[in-house]
């Protein structure tokens, strides 16, 4: 069993931990011509880093249609803005269950939204990973992404002092070795834009790499 957390405050964080049991990784989709292969994967979850806002609507309904988790990127829609009622189109609009953002501030408008916050957390030094550490706390995020994930360590301080948080390890993890490394040190899944990955069967991390809860 992958590390998940044991205590969830919304519907959208268990579906999420839910969806990582059936296959730890996230189809990470910059560019959204990969969309169509992302929902044919294996994939339960699929994180949107880029789209427009005329798009919104049609990659809302697509990702639905297939029965998968949609989170999507706000810094990263083309003509829409980054302010509460930029957000409120957007879950309106998509309809997604949560969303990606580096923005304190938004992590409770869109709890208020009935959207799931996802926080990314971007490690550059042993200073930055206690803010990260501490910006979580103070939102009371239920999923954090960790970049790069790449890193065992940080993943797992992280762990220890968010136990009941879902983790996620995204960004330069490129191999079945380095998803199973993540989930070892505690990573709930692993987004990325590997499609090689994406298409894997879960076994293909499983062994003494996978972590107990």
């Amino acid at each position: 069993m992958i590390t998940v957390a044991d205590r969830r405050q919304s519907k959208g964080a268990a579906a999420l931990a839910d969806a990582l049991r059936v296959h730890p990784v996230i189809a990470s989709v910059r560019d959204e011509d990969r969309l169509p292969e992302a929902i044919a994967s294996r994939c339960r979850a699929i994180f949107l880093l880029s789209t427009s806002i005329q798009r919104l609507a049609a990659v809302g309904d697509a990702v639905a249609a297939a029965g998968k988790l949609l989170f999507i990127h706000l810094d990263f829609i083309g003509g829409l803005g980054r302010d509460e009622e930029a957000l409120e189109y957007l879950a309106e609009t998509a309809r997604p269950l949560g969303l990606i953002t580096t923005r304190t501030g938004l992590v409770q408008a869109a709890r208020r939204l009935g959207l799931t916050p996802l926080q990314r957390l971007f490690l550059l030094d042993s200073q930055s990973l206690a803010t990260g550490i501490e910006a979580a706390r103070s939102s009371r995020a239920e999923v954090v992404e960790v970049l790069p994930g790449i890193i065992p360590r940080a993943v797992g301080a992280i762990r220890a002092q968010l136990p009941h948080t879902l983790i996620i390890a995204g960004g330069l993890v490129r191999t079945p070795e380095e998803v199973a490394q993540a989930l070892r040190a505690g990573a709930s899944g692993v987004s990325t834009s590997s499609a090689a990955l994406w298409h894997l069967d879960p076994a293909a991390f499983e062994g003494p790499f996978r972590s107990d809860p």
